[in-house]
């Protein structure tokens, strides 16, 4: 089931390292993915269903990179400082970022070979992603030798103004320039990865975390409008072509709630 991949024992691991990696990080960055899902989301969700949105297990993190910028500006640019502080809070390099091990049923943190030799169902992963906002890496590839998938609507974070401070919706102290982007943004991407997930459980989460912007951050018809003027119609329709009865199905067990308000939610932002 989708939910085994977001157990609570798992996603509370991974928030306490969302914390800390905060901690160390360069910023100016900005927090994507499920973890910014659940901040923006959670109250709405709250008020409404009497549960916390879920959490997520991978913690996926945006920065600027200029591509005028030469190699020594980009190893001390926020994201080339960052990517040696992760390092040291444990992490390995993986395939688009880094990667923790950690058993599961002690939360024991464990070294790559030592996960390899056990069971999968006895090892969960936290990973955190890098994304840039450009797809003109050649010298981020040539300064850090791996080359990273890009989110170009970054950009409205870094260089324009469809941001809030992560500052505003967690507890703990963060500088004021470490972001979320605004649900309008943040959906957009979800609309965007929906179509190449390769991953099962992803893509389902994807479909939640859409739905859950749509529906509980702000009035239905101003974000939808925000999300069209983001991205054009035909990556819209791309993703509603990716969501069957069977994700509506699968995605309805994982949020507890009813397929057809998923399905609606999504469909009428093609409408």
């Amino acid at each position: 089931m989708v939910k085994d991949y977001y157990l609570p024992k798992i996603t509370r691991f991974s928030r306490k390292e969302l914390r800390s990696v905060f901690q160390a990080i360069e910023p100016p960055a900005c927090l994507v993915g499920g973890w910014a899902v659940h901040f923006l989301v959670n109250p709405g969700f709250e008020r409404e269903t009497g549960r916390e949105y879920i959490g997520s297990r991978d913690i996926d993190l945006g920065f600027h990179v200029d591509p005028e910028w030469g190699k020594e500006r980009l190893r001390n640019s926020s994201i080339g400082k960052s990517l040696n502080r992760i390092k040291n809070l444990g992490f390995v390099e993986s395939r688009f970022g880094f990667v923790k091990h950690i058993k599961r049923k002690t939360g024991e943190e464990i070294g790559e070979e030592e996960a390899g030799k056990l069971p999968m169902h006895d090892v969960f992963e936290v990973s955190i992603d890098i994304l840039p906002d450009t797809t003109e890496l050649d010298l981020f590839e040539e300064t850090f030798g791996f080359r990273l998938p890009a989110e170009p609507l970054l950009q409205e974070v870094f260089e324009g103004n469809l941001k809030k401070p992560l500052s505003d919706f967690v507890s703990w102290e963060l500088p004021q320039d470490i972001y979320l982007p605004t649900p309008e943004l943040l959906a957009s991407m979800k609309v965007r990865s929906i179509p190449g997930r390769d991953k099962n459980y992803k893509r389902l989460k994807d479909v939640a975390d859409l739905h859950a912007l749509l529906w509980y951050v702000k009035d239905y018809r101003e974000i939808r409008e925000g999300v069209r003027e983001l991205i054009p119609k035909k990556d819209l329709q791309r993703a509603e072509e990716k969501i069957d009865r069977e994700t509506l199905g699968k995605v309805s067990e994982l949020l507890e709630i009813d397929p057809q308000l998923i399905h609606n939610s999504i469909r009428r932002l093609t409408k």
